[in-house]
């Protein structure tokens, strides 16, 4: 029983030491715990196509903001008022002057200036069935009597230009007469022709700046009418 004592006395001082010469941290620290799980990761943690971050959007992009650009004020040019065209008149042609002084006249009782005026014109005449070839004017005349022996008496030798001694059959204001005439007198075997002819005559012409009164305007109407007088809107020069 004595040796049984002395061994476990002898046994919890030599735990004693061991206590007292090593610290019980640097027993416990060389025995790591064993890991026996693994640690569960989140579903949110995983990166994966389906939860991944949204791209910033436009809004969240930081933009540098330019300054503004200040135009200039358009420069605004005064316009000039657009002024009404003034229209004057002119009353013709009126073939004789006798006929536009009487127009003139009645102007001057409304005191209302007018001016004639005068131009140069080509009248037509009508179409001229003739007979050429002649040299001198006695060949024209033996030409008449042979026509006059066959019974063409309406005609006359014409001297004029670059007619010469020409044997003229008739002038025709209807074309389609000169071409019967014609067609009759190259059926006698002459080389017959024909063409229209015209003549220089002097036309007037009335020109005034001021609307006529309704007395003036009744005479242009029945000048119109009667004299084939035309009223015509000009602008002012």
């Amino acid at each position: 029983m004595k040796i049984f004592f002395t061994l476990l006395l002898l046994t919890n001082i030599a735990f004693a030491l061991v206590q007292w010469l090593i610290p019980f941290e640097q027993i416990t620290a060389q025995s790591k715990p064993l890991q026996t799980a693994e640690r569960l990761q989140l579903v949110s943690e995983i990166e994966s196509p389906f939860n991944a971050k949204p791209a910033p959007t436009p809004a969240s992009i930081p933009v540098s903001v330019a300054e503004p650009v200040i135009e200039p004020e358009p420069v605004i040019s005064e316009s000039k008022p657009v002024l009404p065209i003034k229209l004057c008149y002119t009353l013709g042609p009126f073939k004789g002057k006798p006929a536009a002084q009487k127009v003139i006249q009645a102007f001057r009782k409304n005191k209302l200036g007018i001016d004639l005026r005068a131009s140069q014109e080509k009248e037509y005449m009508g179409q001229m069935v003739y007979l050429d070839g002649n040299s001198t004017r006695k060949q024209a005349i033996e030409k008449a009597e042979a026509l006059g022996r066959r019974g063409v008496r309406d005609y006359i030798i014409v001297n004029e230009g670059n007619h010469i001694n020409i044997l003229s059959l008739g002038v025709f204001s209807l074309k389609v007469n000169a071409e019967r005439r014609l067609n009759n007198i190259a059926k006698l075997g002459y080389q017959v022709k024909s063409e229209a002819r015209y003549r220089n005559r002097t036309i007037y012409w009335l020109d005034y700046s001021e609307t006529e009164s309704e007395d003036l305007s009744q005479l242009i109407d029945d000048l119109k009418l009667q004299n084939g007088i035309s009223k015509i809107s000009r602008q002012c020069r």
